[in-house]
């Protein structure tokens, strides 16, 4: 039996079109992003609706092969979300009611979009946390094989943006391995705060049905429910700010990379040259390549806080409950982790691919980049440090610093430390291995709950 497709809320009276328009906003165009999410939900629901004794088994099995086939058609293209329909979850139940007929109008006992579009959501930012996972790696990998090849090439430090002490390009590149490590860490506490499902509270009062919530949240991966239903929806907007907040944070750590590449690429510097396959041209003059992809991944790390500044101005400040104001924070928390998805491959092929000025990175360091060194070894000769710091800076302002000791320091200081690399890839080997677990067992949930033919998944 076919069923005419229609808002899920509809109880037969017009809608001032203007409103509706309004309304929907571009929550089609956002919610293509959250199809695949809606399905694995759905079918979760299904089967727990199925427990309860709300569906037969042909039922279930005839949801299930409509959802798959959602499913499949979105990720060819196929699946369109109109206006008209509002929402994917309208559409999905309307494709539904279109194949199954009446069966697929009983798949939305026990559950309000409420608690659909949150568990969407969560799912979606439970994938991307994971892919984030992935792609922190493999910028961390190209850093340590770049520190492998070059790391003991000195170049100056600066504080203040002047010549400070001796640095390498090893100790420069192994801040960015560090932070990103701190930003595969704090993905991990974002995974373990998203680690509990939503679905079955209905609107956020809960749901006057014996359904089983752990088995719900058992299918879809999650390690337990979301026991308060009220705070399912309270929590929109803070799971969505937590999660923008670790993607501005990589974005920052990418974009303090990036500002110093383009620095240090400068005619001025000249330490380094990114390849002409990397940079752009001038329109006008010919002699021009241009850091492009420096400045947008500074750009693009820059427009992460201000979604941040849009959900807490979106969601901060909202009574309990659910109100229609969440339908705002998908766009910046999708923006956020297509973002960062751009922005991590694109970082890690740089710092692969620039190339190093030797010649001009010899000649920066220079005699007093070592007048620390100098005033640490009066030191500890017995000299007082405040004594030794004025002998030194008399020296350098005479001209004539020139310690016994400098060939020595230039051969050795201001390189990693022995043992550092062995540290940092036993941590991140650590890190690689815990979240190849973790995306075992949540994928192969995921997997197992869509393509069952009815029977229990999870069994």
């Amino acid at each position: 039996m076919s069923q005419q497709p229609t808002r899920l809320w509809d109880k037969g009276t017009p809608v001032d079109e203007a409103v509706h328009r309004f309304t929907v906003g571009d929550d089609p165009q956002w919610d293509q992003h959250l199809v695949h999410w809606d399905c694995l939900g759905s079918a979760a629901h299904a089967h727990t609706l199925a427990a309860a004794g709300l569906l037969t088994a042909d039922e279930l099995a005839s949801l299930l092969a409509g959802l798959a086939e959602i499913d499949a058609r979105h990720r060819a293209g196929q699946f369109a979300i109109p206006p008209a329909l509002e929402d994917g979850h309208t559409a999905i139940e309307a494709y539904l009611a279109q194949r199954c007929g009446e069966v697929g109008t009983k798949i939305h006992a026990g559950r309000s979009r409420n608690d659909q579009v949150a568990t969407a959501l969560r799912l979606s930012m439970r994938h991307h946390a994971l892919r984030w996972l992935d792609l922190l790696g493999e910028f961390v990998a190209a850093a340590l094989a770049r520190i492998e090849r070059d790391g003991d090439v000195p170049m100056p430090g600066y504080t203040h943006m002047q010549p400070a002490m001796p640095s390498s390009v090893g100790l420069w590149l192994h801040a960015s391995v560090e932070a990103a490590l701190e930003q595969m860490h704090a993905t991990f506490d974002l995974l373990r705060r998203l680690d509990t499902c939503p679905l079955g509270t209905g609107a956020g009062l809960g749901v006057p049905l014996a359904l089983d919530r752990a088995l719900t949240a058992r299918l879809l991966g999650f390690s337990r429910v979301q026991r308060s239903p009220l705070d399912v929806q309270n929590a929109r907007g803070r799971m969505e700010t937590y999660f923008v907040r670790v993607a501005a944070d990589i974005g920052a750590v990418l974009a303090k990379l990036a500002n110093d590449l383009w620095l240090f690429s400068t005619a001025e510097f000249d330490f380094c040259r990114l390849p002409d396959a990397l940079t752009t041209g001038s329109s006008i003059m010919p002699q021009k390549r241009n850091a492009d992809v420096l400045e947008l991944l500074r750009a693009h790390a820059a427009r992460l806080p201000a979604r941040l500044v849009e959900l807490a101005l979106v969601a901060g400040k909202l009574p309990s409950g659910y109100q229609r104001d969440l339908q705002l924070t998908k766009e910046p928390t999708i923006r956020a982790a297509l973002e960062i998805e751009e922005m991590l491959p694109v970082a890690g092929r740089v710092v692969g691919e620039f190339t190093l000025n030797r010649a001009k990175l010899a000649a920066a360091m220079r005699p007093e980049l070592y007048a620390t060194h100098a005033a640490l070894a009066l030191t500890q000769s017995g000299v007082p440090f405040r004594e030794a710091y004025r002998r030194v800076a008399e020296e350098l302002r005479a001209g004539r610093f020139q310690p016994a000791e400098l060939a020595a320091w230039r051969e050795s200081d201001g390189r990693l430390p022995a043992g550092v690399l062995g540290e940092v890839r036993t941590e991140w080997s650590s890190l690689k291995s815990r979240a190849e677990e973790l995306r075992r067992r949540i994928k192969g949930a995921e997997a197992a709950v869509l393509a069952s033919n009815g029977g229990d998944p999870g069994a």
